[in-house]
């Protein structure tokens, strides 16, 4: 129990909840986006994934399944892209805050002492896109290796925290 209460921190819960609070709004952008500009199209993907196992043909089949992979492809990286906008936009108006950050009383903040704003909302800007990268280049699962990280380091910082000299900390304090 008490090997649980290490790992399961004030801290920690605070950054998961801001973490679903943003995917939360990003899921409510997203659908707006749905609405008005018809992407991302995820509805579309699942009928072109579904009407593969309907195909007999081996090479009809691959084409279908090939087609339903690039629809897929076009609404991650539109929803990556869309998230990336979000975050970016967000941190900087709100100095290294996002909509969850805001609510649970978390900003993101250099680590280096002295470092005017220009330059941390570059770090924060820098920060987003390297997030944005190894999600597109990994999927979803850079998120889980994230938070794995962060749970491990004793200061609750991911990697591409140390790597950008940035942690998460109390706005409220």
């Amino acid at each position: 129990m008490q090997g649980i209460r290490a790992v399961v921190t004030r801290d920690r819960l605070l950054r998961l909840a801001a973490f679903l609070i943003d995917m939360l709004f990003l899921g409510l952008i997203l659908a707006l986006c749905d609405l008005i500009l018809h992407r991302p199209d995820f509805g579309q993907v699942r009928a072109a994934l579904d009407s593969v196992a309907q195909i007999a043909d081996y090479e009809a089949r691959q084409a279908q399944m090939n087609m339903a992979m690039d629809l897929f492809q076009d609404a991650y990286l539109f929803s990556v892209a869309v998230w990336l906008g979000c975050e970016v936009v967000f941190q900087l108006i709100f100095n290294g805050q996002t909509v969850g950050k805001k609510i649970c009383g978390l900003r993101v903040v250099s680590t280096k002492p002295g470092e005017g704003r220009l330059k941390a909302s570059l770090r924060f800007t820098v920060r987003s896109l390297v997030k944005g990268v190894f999600l597109i280049l990994f999927q979803g699962f850079p998120i889980l290796i994230s938070w794995f990280y962060i749970l491990a380091n004793p200061a609750n910082r991911a990697g591409y925290d140390l790597f950008l000299s940035t942690r998460v900390v109390s706005s409220r304090q």
